[in-house]
């Protein structure tokens, strides 16, 4: 409050002061008549002096009292600065405050009045002890209240969590702050924007993304299954190669996506066997030398099979070198080392695994134990050697269990 607003409210309170005895004693004078007052004319006239006095008292009180509060509040002249926002910020769907911190800790020290259009709530009540805490929601709240944390230590940020409206709904807000005042406890000015259409609109493309991953998944285990049809005596194969080579990459430290390639891979890299007589296949004696010939065919097959489809992985290639090995000895190019991709690798060990763990038409099942024991003395000649020592972590340690077939 300024000078000129003091004097004029001193100038008021006076002429208030002087006008009241001016007036009430000529008012008097004119009923009554001239002479000295009654007593009680005197002291009810006195009374009501003062009560208007004090209410004009009460008034300019009010006013510095809240001045003094902001002032109180606003140590500086950027948090001052918060009080005079200009009004047409009221009117946007962005909730504007204001927190001062100690430690990791904020304490809320102004808020926008639009809170209510937007959450429900008034700004007295969005600035009482707890309440952001209160009403995050259950699954955000630790997340969110960590993430705050660290907003704070790092000097501004931004994160994304849901908080309850006063009707009981929950709202996607996009929350960031950042420092403006370096001293200690330092100021934070932050925004709060609700978000909720953006993320209804997102939740929408994640669920017509997920439909179309299924449809994806249902149309290559359709082709797997084909193959299968024409081998029962294998069926599963494939999806126990696609489940222990994404088993592998997961132990190798191999990301989401190429673990979820190495999931279709293991699913058609066996496509090729579609083109192989089905008497080779069900054989239940060990194939010919020209027999086996064309069984080694199916890699190449395979590969032109899938070539064409535009898989966001390697798949095509994988099912053309699954059966290489590191040291140039597997087929059908005499690929060595790296020439190999990591997938095909991975797919190699997996496919070796459940071959010898599983029953073929020619003989019974080896069992895991004779499986792991081929990898682990042919690893780093045959088998690429951190594939086979993650192999071999998988079952010993991880204790993995391969689903086999009844």
């Amino acid at each position: 409050m300024n000078k000129t607003r003091y004097r004029k409210l001193a100038f008021v309170y006076a002429l208030a002061g002087i006008t009241w005895i001016a007036v009430s004693d000529w008012l008097v004078g004119y009923f009554i008549g001239e002479g000295v007052l009654p007593f009680d004319i005197s002291v009810v006239k006195g009374v009501a002096f003062v009560l208007i006095m004090s209410v004009l008292l009460y008034v300019l009180l009010m006013r510095l009292h809240a001045v003094e509060i902001k002032a109180k509040a606003a140590e500086s002249i950027d948090q001052l600065f918060l009080y005079k926002m200009p009004d047409f910020f009221e009117s946007l769907p962005i909730v504007t405050y204001a927190t001062e911190t100690t430690g990791s800790h904020a304490n809320p020290l102004w808020i926008s009045d639009n809170i209510k259009r937007v959450l429900g709530y008034s700004a007295s009540e969005a600035l009482e002890s707890d309440w952001w805490v209160n009403n995050l929601h259950p699954e955000d709240r630790l997340r969110a209240v960590n993430e705050s944390k660290a907003i704070i230590d790092n000097g501004g940020g931004d994160h994304f969590y849901r908080i309850r409206h006063a009707d009981g709904t929950y709202i996607h807000i996009h929350d960031e702050s950042k420092a403006v005042d370096i001293k200690n406890p330092r100021l934070f000015v932050g925004a709060w924007h609700d978000v909720s259409v953006e993320e209804q609109a997102q939740q929408q493309v994640r669920e017509y993304s997920s439909r179309l991953e299924k449809a994806f998944l249902g149309s290559v285990n359709c082709i797997a299954s084909m193959v299968e049809m024409r081998d029962p005596y294998t069926s599963g194969h494939e999806s126990r190669v696609g489940d222990l080579s994404v088993a592998i990459a997961a132990e190798m430290g191999l990301d989401i996506d190429t673990q979820y390639g190495l999931k279709i891979a293991g699913l058609v890299h066996d496509i090729g066997k579609i083109s192989i007589p089905s008497e080779y296949l069900t054989k239940p004696t060990r194939l010919t030398k020209s027999e086996y010939q064309i069984l080694q065919t199916h890699p190449e097959n395979g590969y032109e099979i899938l070539k064409s489809v535009d898989f966001p992985w390697p798949i095509a290639e994988v099912a053309h070198q699954h059966h290489e090995r590191v040291d140039g000895s597997g087929y059908p190019r005499g690929l060595k080392g790296e020439q190999i991709l990591i997938e095909a690798r991975i797919v190699a060990v997996a496919d070796v695994i459940e071959s010898m763990a599983t029953s073929r038409p020619y003989r019974h099942a080896l069992g895991i134990d004779k499986a792991l024991e081929e990898i682990e003395k042919n690893a780093g000649r045959l088998y690429d050697i951190n594939v086979a020592r993650a192999a071999l972590r998988v079952f010993r340690e991880k204790k993995y269990q391969l689903p086999l077939k009844a």
